[in-house]
This record gives structure tokens, sequence and C-alpha cells, in this order.
């Protein structure tokens, strides 16, 4: 589940800026319709419980029979030896990736769900022949796809609305020249690539207000591939991808060779300076404070006062910069012998971030790249393409119209009540922490007591929604002159707000969104409409259940408020340290012992990353916590809790797609997320046979957790 951090850490892959339930979405096929997910999730639920019994609680005459069995049968999956795999061995028979997917889980099922009906508002507008009032949803939505489907426009257009912003790269004659030209890109549009990026968000100290945060390089394929001993084959395709589009760009072969050489030396370079995925994540190594002037001696080769007042953003008491030692490797980079590599190096994250707005062959060019990263071996086609990107620039009208046909009001009441019980079943987890001093309990449970919670979608929709126009083709709008308009949007609606009050009403997270969040800044959980459904939500399902589904989900982003970067921000959503040195001391002790523990589990040979994942084995382990603390000693509640919560992290990876996630997601993988909370769980022993020989079984003195 993943926690607002800024900037994007990868040019393909997807930015972690919230803290959710789901991986990557790759936009699973799959079954496009509610019921048919329901009935193959029932199916494969009745095909399990007919194998193995009503469930894996069984009696003791059942368990002599199984130690009796033949050899054939002895090699079938056992829930004492792998629980995962027991539970969703039938499920993920069912499944086979396609050629277009590196990826599925419940996830990208229901998002292809929700793909689907908002894909049918495309057709429909597509082809009614109406003509809709100008700024409406229907129009906007009709003219989008417009702009997103005639290749002829696109093809023509190529790089038009960007070629004087490109051009003023390229025609830099020096560093002063440059950096000029970056600011203006980045003030204008938000475009980003070495420095002069910035983001307008709370300030962490006081999240009130608004602070500008100075985000750091774009480091293209990220920090982990470019340094990774696994990795660089995928390094290698990146800087064949390089080449490739700087000759659509223009290019000869030899000046892209050239050119992509001196692009990997400055990447190699900055990377080696560049915080981790995990540092990102601690405010006490990204909130660092400096005033204009302060700024001046951080980048001694630029103008700052000219860079901060081409940026929109000059005047302001604070500015944060996120990587100080990324940011002074950038300034020892910013020197005239570094001139046309520094050029370069912003071409190509230009192209690369419009690609898919583009032309035919930067589409494939990308496209073909991403399915290389991702283990993708055929390309999802042109239709479906074209309609995910629609809804991609107009989230927010899409999120209206699914709201209008898709919420149930019914439902969102009854997580409600799901919620309360939960915060209610963490005060007296707090309660119980012997290593914790009354007063500290007194904040922690303060903060539970405040804590914001969204359900389903917000009562004013955002001011961008409005602001965002789009021009058809036939008053001259493209699909990339449109792009630019909602970056100019954007950058706009986030200037506007500084000097004001944070609105914590406001809602960045679209209501057909498949995740939940939990929010630091704001101390708030989010629950958009389309996660409260099955598999996660059904009012079919027993207590149980829900609560191993969207239960387990909440209690999760609980658990989030006092994980190893939530617990150093207050009830307000302050970054402030409210723990005593002792208590601190002892929660990086556990803290360890899960980095320690996780760091023992592996995948296709390579071992889980306990500190990039420790922030959401944390908040698995109190969601456990909690919910097996709720159920208490019911035998049946907590076996249909156990199989649920397996059930919904059933998933499939194609094997470049599992490297991917080793190495980027903050999340372990699926399976571990089962198998190494259930081993650290005393209830899962309560109830199941779990011996000292099998493969689930971790010694009491080693089960860890933080929220126990």
């Amino acid at each position: 589940m993943k926690k607002r951090i800024l900037a994007l850490l990868m040019a393909f892959a997807l930015p972690l800026q919230l803290m959710g339930c789901s991986t990557e979405n790759t936009d699973t096929a799959g079954n496009e319709t509610k019921d048919s997910i329901k009935d193959m999730f029932n199916s494969a639920k009745a095909e399990r419980e007919e194998t193995n019994g009503s469930s894996a609680v069984q009696d003791t005459d059942e368990q002599e029979t199984d130690e009796q069995s033949t050899d054939d049968e002895d090699t079938e999956v056992r829930y004492q030896d792998d629980y995962y795999e027991f539970v969703n061995e039938n499920l993920l028979s069912r499944i086979e990736l396609a050629a277009t997917d590196a990826h599925w889980d419940w996830f990208g099922e229901l998002s292809a769900v929700v793909n689907s009906e908002m894909n049918n508002i495309i057709d429909e507008l597509a082809n009614d022949g109406k003509t809709y009032e100008k700024g409406s949803s229907e129009q906007k939505i009709k003219d989008m796809y417009e702009c997103v489907t005639d290749m002829d426009n696109r093809n023509e257009t190529g790089l038009g609305p960007l070629k004087p912003h490109m051009d003023s790269i390229r025609n830099a004659s020096d560093i002063d020249e440059y950096v000029d030209a970056l600011a203006h890109l980045s003030g204008e549009f938000g475009f980003s690539s070495i420095v002069g990026g910035y983001n307008i968000m709370q300030d962490k100290a006081d999240s009130s207000e608004y602070a500008v945060y100075m985000l750091y390089a774009d480091t293209l394929i990220g920090k982990e591939y470019v340094e990774g001993g696994n990795t660089q084959e995928y390094m290698e395709l990146y800087l064949n991808y390089i080449s490739d589009m700087l000759m659509e760009f223009g290019m000869t072969a030899d000046e892209a060779a050239q050119s992509t050489d001196s692009i990997e030396r400055l990447l190699r370079d900055i990377c080696e300076s560049t915080l981790t995925t995990e540092q990102l994540y601690d405010p006490s190594l990204t909130y660092n404070v400096y005033t204009a002037e302060g700024l001046q001696t951080l980048y001694t080769n630029i103008d700052v006062p000219r860079m901060l007042e081409t940026l929109r953003v000059d005047g302001q008491d604070k500015y944060i910069v996120m990587d100080v030692e990324q940011a002074k490797k950038i300034n020892s980079l910013l020197v005239e012998e570094n001139l046309q590599a520094l050029k370069d190096y912003s071409t190509f994250v230009m192209l690369n971030d419009t690609a898919k707005y583009a032309n035919a062959t930067y589409v494939r060019l990308s496209d073909d790249m991403r399915n290389a990263l991702y283990g993708i071996t055929e390309s999802r086609g042109d239709e479906r393409t074209w309609k995910n990107l629609t809804q991609d620039m107009l989230p927010w009208d899409f999120g209206m119209l699914y709201v209008e046909r898709h919420f149930s009001a019914e439902d969102k009441e009854a997580v409600e009540e799901m919620i309360e019980e939960i915060l209610e079943e963490y005060e007296t987890i707090i309660n119980r922490q012997e290593w914790m001093s009354d007063e500290t309990k007194k904040k922690a449970i303060r903060k539970l007591e405040t804590m914001q919670v969204k359900i389903g979608y917000p009562d004013e929709w955002p001011a961008a929604r409005d602001m965002m126009q789009v021009t058809p083709i036939s008053e001259g709008g493209s699909l990339l002159s449109n792009l630019l308009v909602s970056m100019q949007v954007a950058i706009d609606d986030s200037l506007s707000k500084l000097g004001t009050k944070v609105d914590r009403s406001e809602w960045d997270v679209t209501p057909q969104t498949i995740n939940a969040m939990y929010d630091p800044l704001n101390n708030e959980i989010i629950f958009p409409a389309a996660i409260l459904q099955a598999p996660f939500y059904d009012s079919d399902n027993s207590y149980g259940a829900n609560l191993g589904g969207i239960g387990f989900v909440i209690a999760h982003e609980v658990s989030h408020a006092f994980d190893s970067s939530g617990a150093l921000y207050d009830e307000y959503g302050n970054y402030n340290v409210w723990w005593t040195d002792e208590e601190l001391a002892e929660y990086k002790r556990m803290s360890q012992s899960i980095v320690d523990y996780y760091s023992n589990y592996e995948m296709m040979g390579i071992k889980v990353n306990g500190d990039l994942t420790l922030m959401e084995n944390i908040a698995d382990l109190g969601a456990m916590t909690c919910i097996t603390s709720i159920i208490g000693d019911d035998a049946k509640a907590l076996d249909e809790a156990f199989g649920q919560m397996t059930y919904n992290w059933a998933s499939e990876d194609t094997a470049s797609f599992m490297m991917y996630l080793l190495n980027t997601d903050t999340h372990s993988p699926n399976k571990v997320r089962v198998n190494a909370v259930l081993s650290s769980c005393d209830a899962f022993y309560e109830i199941y046979d779990i011996k000292e020989t099998d493969g689930m079984y971790v010694a009491p003195e080693d089960r860890v957790g933080i929220w126990k």
C-alpha cells in the first residue's frame, strides 16, 4: 500500500505516489464483469473446499488419514507447508497470463472491470452522433477520444506543440541558457529532467500550509536497475531504447550512439548520489529546509533567484530539498564541458515523457521498452491502448460518471461500520504495548481518534476537472496540444494553493481507482468507490471473510499511521517525532527483526529486500493482529478470514515483472505477504495443526511484528 512521495522514481515504472494495496496495475484483460469475477472466485474456492474439506481446519482423524496417504497424494500442497499455494492452487490454475500482460491479481481484474465500464461510456459517446455542450464531461471525452485515435493527425502533428520548447533546450549555448530553458519548461508545464523540477504539497513540518519541494533528477529506468547486479540486461535494453528514440528525433545512428553514451555516463554518476527508494520515505533524510539564499549555496553553478522567478515560486520563506547529495552532484555536473550531454539527457526525458501521446513510432518504441521491462511478449492493441489513454487524460470526468452509474451507498455504510470497529480495536492493541509509555500511548490513540476517513468520492470535485478543457481536432487541437493543456492546468492549480491553507477535504485519488491509501500528511485513510466490491467486500460474505477481505485492507491502512515512516508524523500530519528515545530504540530493534525475517524469503532465487519492504510488512503484520484480535477465538471466522485474505493476494507474474517488483516495489511479493504474515501470527497456530517440521512453522521467539 503505497505512500505519497514526490516525483517519478522511474520513467517507465509506476511512480510510487500512494500507499495502496496493489502493486503495479497492468490493466489485466481478465473477465470484464463483476458477476464473472464473483463466479471465478467462488468456483475456485468451492473446488478447493471439495478437495481439502470445508476448510483447512481438520479434525484429528482427518490428519491421521493424510499421514497415511499415497506418494502421489503426498505431492499435493499442504496448508502446513505453504498456505498461499494451498488456498490459491485451483484459482491460479485457471490463470494463464495473456501475451499482453505481465501480472495478474484481483486489483488488475477489478481494474479491467472498471475499464470496461468506462470504455462503454467512450463507445456510447463516440458513436452517438451528438454534439455536447462545451466543457461538459461528454464533450471532453468524445473529443479527447478522437484526438487519441486519429493517428493520421498524431503523425502529422509529430512533436509540433513541443518543438519550440525542445528547441530551447537544444539551442542553449551555455549552462545559464540551458537551466533557463529547463525552468521555463517546468514553470509552464511541469517537465522535469535534471534541475528546476518542483512540486507544491503540504509542508511536512506544518501540514496546514503548502511548501515548495525541489525535486530530484529523473533517473530514467531507476537507480535500482542502473546499479543492480541482476538487472544489467535490462539496462542494456534501455540504452538501446534511448538510442532509438534519439534517432527518431532526427539524430544519425552515430550521433545517437554518442549521445546515449553521454547520457549513460551522467545517469550512472547521478544514481551514485541518489537516495534509495526506501530512503525516500524517511523524512529525516528528505525534509531539508533551505532559503533562497541557501539554495544558491547548494547550486553554485546556476542563478537560483532567476530560476525560482521563472518557475513562479520565488519569494517563499522555505524550499524543501528532498535529496541533498544528489543536488550537490547535479550542481557539479552543471558545467560547460557537460553541456551537450545535459542537453541530450533532457531531450530524451521529454521524448520519453510524451512518447505515448506522440506519433506511431514513438508510441511503438515506448511500448516495446515497457513490454521488455515487464516480460510482455505482445502489444495490447490500439483500441485497448487508446481507451486507457483517454481515461488517463480525463480522470475526474470519468470519475463523476463512474459514481453516477456504479457506486453503492449501502456498501459504503457497511464498510464505515467496519472501519469504526477496526479503529477501536487498534486502540486496544496500542494500550497493551508494554514497551510504550502511557504518555506515548495517549498520543497514538489521539492519532486514531483524529484520523480522517474518506470513502467513495469527494463531496466537491477538484477544480482541475473544470479547468481542463479539450480542444477538438476540428478547432486545431491534437492529443499532444491537449496534453500540454492538462499539464498547464496541473501547474496552475498547484501554484494557486501557495499561500493558502490546506483544504483537507480535497481528494487526489479518483473514485474508479482500485486501491486504498493512507496519507500521513492528512492523517487520513482513503477508500475509493471501486474497491468496495468483491472479492474485497461482498455483502453476501460471512463476517469473518469480509474481515479478511476489506477488513484486512482497512487495518493495513490504519497500521500505516504507525509504520516506520508514518509513526514520525503526529495526529495533525506534521513531521514530529513524538516518541521517547527509549521507545524509538525499541521500535528500531523490532523493525530490524522484521527486516531480517523478510530477508529470509525469496522469489526466483532472489532474496526479498527487507529494508525496501519494511513499511508495508509492518502494516501487513499489524493488520493481521487487528483482525485476529477482533475475531478472538472463533476458529471458523479465523479460518474464513485467513482464507479470504489469501485469496485476495493471489497473483501471477512474468519473471521480468517479478524482477521489477523485487527491485522497486515497497511491497513484498504477494505469496510472501501471505505466508510470512501468517507464520508470525499466533492465531494461525491456534486453529491449524502446524508442527515444527512444517514449512509454515516459525518458532514463537522468532515471530515478528511491531503491533502484537
